[in-house]
């Protein structure tokens, strides 16, 4: 049970770093965009 619980526990932080890691390319790229257009005009 420990072992599973050990686990889970690795999944689950795997998971969530690898959202954080997501959603902060996802941001940079549409500030990419934003700053390309301003910097456009």
């Amino acid at each position: 049970a420990a072992t599973l619980a050990f686990l889970a526990l690795v999944m689950a932080t795997i998971n969530c770093v690898g959202g954080f890691m997501v959603t902060n390319r996802m941001l940079e790229m549409i500030a990419g965009k934003r700053r390309r257009k301003k910097g456009g005009d």
